[in-house]
């Protein structure tokens, strides 16, 4: 029986609103010097991303106290469970929004105060959700049915990646206030980026087996597949930006040969950006995908790949590079109006907060360690 609460069935995806919200934003107000109306776009758009940050985060809380089976429940899940590291990504891009727009409107110490704090909650959250995540599928006791097996599988190396958004800002503010922190803070972030890094080879090619062996999976999920180009993306960010700082602080020579591997890693990208474009264009003619809020694996990958073309557009500036970077920002500009939308569209009615309640005598259980494993509702990945 379905039943609909707001809190019990709320979707650990919720917080990729705000990861593609305000990675959206941030693009935007990057582009002002060629779109003025980039500024004004980035800086509302940076709002919307930042307050409902706050209206997801509250009930998210009351979640994991007030109903913590329903939250367990969906962290064991095997799909829903990969999302949850979403909640420290978000934040990680609350702090880039307010290093790269709210920053004019703030003290430079207020702003490093934030931006460090944003950097400690969010390696705190990848952590552990890292550690439990990779955890939870290596002991589990069946071997996963091939429909379970998807790119939200490699949600906690992004995850791991993605703190460099903030990280490297982090760094550069640490060099100019806090010098004798530099070096620690850039291995900091060395060290998260290649804990991501190798474990989205490693996963990946679990994923990529799968795929060999196995039709694609459920139209449901396709979305997931846009996952995937969010790693080329924080890769070539990661390279770009910690190349930079580890030559301010004076541990490279010249940043040539890295932005030249990060030139390669973001071609790559364009694979990649084309064959989802191909399953996803495949997948709707024969049936469709049904929105839900897998949708919004869709934006944030998209928007960490663009924002890394952009980077490549100014130190390569050429036709090819620049025209690329204006095609993604489009793209990602439909894709997000048509999923914000929806979402909205599924929120008013409900429709995003449905999902199967757990049998009283369950809850009772110790750390509700069947009903939790065995039955999942609807507010996984697949949520309509």
């Amino acid at each position: 029986m379905q039943e609909r609460h707001p809190i019990k069935y709320l979707a650990p995806a919720w917080f990729a609103v705000i990861m593609g919200t305000g990675g959206l934003a941030n693009i935007l107000y990057l582009w002002q010097d060629v779109f003025p109306l980039g500024h004004f776009l980035g800086i509302a758009i940076a709002a919307l991303a930042d307050v409902l940050y706050f209206f997801v985060l509250v009930p998210w809380v009351i979640r994991w106290t007030k109903y913590f089976p329903y939250a367990y429940r969906d962290l064991n899940h095997p799909l829903a469970g990969n999302f949850f590291v979403t909640m420290p990504v978000a934040t990680t891009i609350l702090g880039t929004n307010i290093y790269l727009i709210w920053s004019h409107y703030l003290s430079g110490a207020l702003t490093y105060s934030l931006i460090f704090s944003v950097w400690i909650i969010a390696i705190i959250g990848v952590t552990f959700f890292t550690f439990y995540s990779t955890f939870r599928f290596m002991r589990a006791e069946e071997t996963p049915k091939p429909e379970m097996i998807n790119f939200s599988w490699i949600m906690a190396p992004i995850a791991n990646m993605a703190v460099s958004l903030i990280g490297n800002p982090v760094l550069e503010l640490t060099m100019k206030m806090k010098p004798s922190w530099g070096v620690s803070v850039l291995i900091t972030n060395t060290a998260l980026f290649g804990i991501g890094f190798f474990l989205f080879i490693f996963i990946s090619a679990i994923v990529f087996v799968r795929l060999a062996y196995h039709p694609l999976p459920p139209a449901e999920t396709i979305p997931s597949f846009g996952i995937f180009v969010s790693a080329v993306g924080l890769a070539v960010s990661a390279i770009i930006d910690q190349s930079k700082h580890a030559h301010s602080l004076g541990l490279l020579a010249n940043t040539d040969l890295a932005n030249l591997i990060a030139a390669v890693i973001w071609g790559f990208g364009i694979w990649i950006v084309g064959i989802i474009a191909i399953i996803s264009i495949n997948q709707m003619r024969k049936g469709g995908i049904p929105f839900s809020m897998g949708w919004w694996a869709y934006i944030f990958p998209l928007a960490a790949y663009t924002i890394s073309s952009q980077k490549i557009a100014s130190i390569y500036l050429t036709p090819l590079t620049t025209g690329y970077t204006v095609f993604l920002t489009v793209l990602l500009v439909l894709l997000w109006g048509y999923t914000f939308v929806n979402t909205a569209r599924g929120a008013i009615s409900g429709k995003l907060f449905t999902g199967t309640p757990i049998p009283e005598a369950a809850k009772n259980e110790p750390a509700c360690s069947t009903i939790c494993k065995s039955e999942y509702g609807s507010s996984a990945l697949t949520q309509d």
